[in-house]
């Protein structure tokens, strides 16, 4: 029997069947979120949401800013004397570095520094660390092989004998991207009818806050440039704690420490020494300050997309919620219950 000899009773149970499996596949998945959220019993999920593809771009142009900085020590530059200042510089670098890969460590530094300097998205610790890795992997590869001559073997510990500029970039590169990824994902917002709850699954499972609506002071919207372009915005939900949005002055961040010791008790060349250290510490460390808001994705709705419908949700569940709404309810029940 062919499909279309099919009996209308066949095709009812079919269509029967196909339904129960998506309604099983649906509770599946609610009660998979309800875990997740660790909702309480009368407790019900009205949204939830994650962050956009494109909520954390400017780590995947840091990771092709890695990617690039290897490219360029790759690609083999022949000097003219019509060159322009880029190509001097190149090759300038690239003679540099065949001490130890020096002209590269040079450049991954500065780009290094320029991205703390710059206190953005991107000038976390941890990308700061791991620049800082992608910086110095050629001294640590030098420092294996005299390591290894010093001891009179014929290789080192770590099995490289060559720095090699293009598969170190696409390795760093690749990591880094994801790296992102896997931060990224690990965010996942909801609205319930009871309060507003951030979660972050990145290593240890149910790290999160959970904020009552009638906690709830504000709610408003920051969008950047980038979100008007890509179709995204970041909700924040005021609290008054001010967690997780950072408020800074304009001025200069530096690591530097005061000494206590006086010109009369310090030894003069041990003094000079130390304020070299110093001031190259706050050099390395030196991070401009910016007096803006920056949501933390921990605890926002960061960089999210139809911004609109969740915005319009929070205004509606915190309305009804405050003290207004929940004196309309009760006017509205006192007038049903006289009808």
């Amino acid at each position: 029997m062919s499909d279309e000899e099919l009996s209308p009773e066949t095709a009812e149970n079919t269509e029967t069947m196909s339904d129960t499996n998506k309604n099983s596949d649906a509770v599946a998945s609610n009660e998979s979120l309800r875990e997740k959220f660790r909702l309480t019993g009368d407790e019900q999920i009205l949204k939830d949401v994650k962050p956009s593809l494109f909520a954390f771009l400017p780590m995947y142009v840091i990771a092709l800013v890695i990617l690039g900085a290897h490219m360029l020590f790759a690609v083999d530059w022949d000097a003219s004397s019509d060159d322009n200042i880029l190509v001097k510089v190149m090759i300038f670098l690239i003679e540099l570095s065949d001490i130890g890969e020096i002209g590269f460590v040079l450049v991954m530094l500065s780009v290094t520094w320029f991205n703390r300097m710059l206190n953005g998205t991107t000038s976390g610790k941890w990308t700061t660390i791991f620049l800082l890795i992608v910086a110095f992997t050629p001294p640590v590869l030098r420092l294996d092989d005299f390591i290894a001559w010093v001891m009179g073997k014929d290789s080192g510990f770590i099995p490289l004998d060559d720095f090699s500029y293009s598969l170190f970039g696409i390795v760093w590169a690749s990591l880094f991207t994801l790296f992102t990824i896997f931060y990224q994902r690990s965010f996942h917002y909801a609205i319930t009818n009871h309060r507003v709850i951030f979660t972050q699954h990145l290593v240890i499972p149910g790290d999160g806050r959970r904020i009552l609506f009638d906690n709830i002071n504000e709610i408003r919207t920051q969008r950047t440039m980038l979100g008007a372009m890509f179709g995204y915005n970041t909700i924040i939900c005021d609290t008054g704690s001010q967690l997780g949005i950072g408020e800074d002055a304009m001025s200069v961040s530096v690591g530097s420490a005061g000494s206590g010791a006086t010109p009369e008790t310090a030894n003069g060349e041990g003094q000079i020494t130390k304020n070299i250290f110093r001031k190259m510490f706050a050099f390395v460390t030196y991070q401009r300050t910016r007096k803006i808001d920056l949501p933390d994705p921990r605890f926002s709705f960061f960089c999210i997309t139809n911004w609109k419908s969740i915005e319009q949700l929070l205004n509606e569940m915190h309305q009804r919620h405050s003290q207004s709404g929940i004196l309309n309810e009760l006017k509205d029940q006192i007038a049903e219950s006289q009808d």
